[in-house]
């Protein structure tokens, strides 16, 4: 295990960092880059996992519709129905670019929790090397507010079963 990756904002949990999550950690930089984003959130840390995991994670989060374009889709529909619950007719996509963020996002308060439950999902199981993105799948998976749950409830996905796909082909 190793410290966060230099370059990455300091404003990270203070756990170490598992040395397989890095490219996931500065993938989700680059995510919410690419989205604008002041923050990064457990929504970049999915995204990260989507693209820059191991086969048998991306395997078991494409085969229930979580590939970059079915996450992107679902975080779209969530973005959606949230704003129409506030009774805010959604803007079409194209208007909801901004000018890109020239600052690195910092560390949203999602995104925090995830790598925190990560390294209690690890610590907890005793998990040999090589599992750590299991680890923030399952910390992932396991969030109950926010984003990523609402996404993945309007995505119709069955978490437990992205789970058990992804523990059973790691």
């Amino acid at each position: 295990m190793s410290e966060i990756p230099a370059g990455a904002p300091t404003d990270v949990p203070a756990q170490l960092l598992p040395r397989a999550l890095r490219p996931i950690v500065i993938r989700s930089v680059t995510e919410a880059q690419l989205r604008n984003a002041p923050l990064v959130e457990a929504e970049h840390l999915l995204l990260a996992l989507s693209r820059e995991s191991s086969v048998p994670i991306r395997s078991a989060l494409a085969n229930a519709g979580l590939d970059p374009e079915g996450l992107d889709a679902a975080l779209a529909a969530e973005r959606a129905a949230s704003l129409r619950v506030a009774g805010v007719t959604p803007p079409p996509a194209a208007r909801l670019t901004a000018a890109p963020r020239v600052a690195r996002p910092r560390w949203g308060t999602s995104a925090r929790d995830v790598l925190s439950r990560a390294h209690r999902v690890a610590s907890a199981n005793r998990r040999r090397q090589g599992m750590a993105e299991l680890d923030l799948l399952t910390a992932l998976l396991g969030l109950e507010l926010g984003t990523v749950p609402r996404a993945l409830t309007i995505a119709d996905v069955d978490r437990a079963a992205v789970l058990a796909a992804a523990a059973a082909a790691a």
